[in-house]
């Protein structure tokens, strides 16, 4: 397989849960919304004085769902894009590999000892 196709198929995963959880928070709402109409109707709820009950029966059975796949779908976005370690210029990548041996540390750590001995 091309390795741009593997590289997204994570992405396409976070985008088709996040499809599935988007598609059962409008189902879930369409179901709240007749809940609390019926429940208006046959006199049961007065919305006057009771809208925190109904955000909250709102919040509670949909829109969990809605903000998971905005989660979800946020997680394919970057996935899919490129590594950041690709946007790095090669000067920075070049001094990072300049690792000084053991030798030199040891030379270093031996000059600013003595240096602080004469100091001293």
């Amino acid at each position: 397989m091309n390795k741009r196709i593997i590289q997204l198929i994570p992405s396409i995963i976070f985008y088709i849960f996040a499809g599935l959880l988007a598609a059962y928070a409008l189902w879930a709402y369409n179901h709240c919304s007749d809940i609390i109409s019926q429940a208006r109707a046959a006199g049961q709820l007065a919305t006057s004085g009771n809208e925190y009950d109904v955000a909250s029966f709102y919040m509670g059975n949909c829109g969990q769902y809605a903000v998971f796949a905005l989660l979800l779908a946020a997680a394919g976005i970057i996935l899919q894009r490129k590594p950041i370690t690709q946007n790095i210029p090669n000067s920075i990548v070049a001094d990072t590999n300049n690792t000084a041996t053991d030798a030199e540390l040891d030379e270093w750590f031996e000059e600013k000892s003595a240096r602080e001995n004469d100091e001293q």
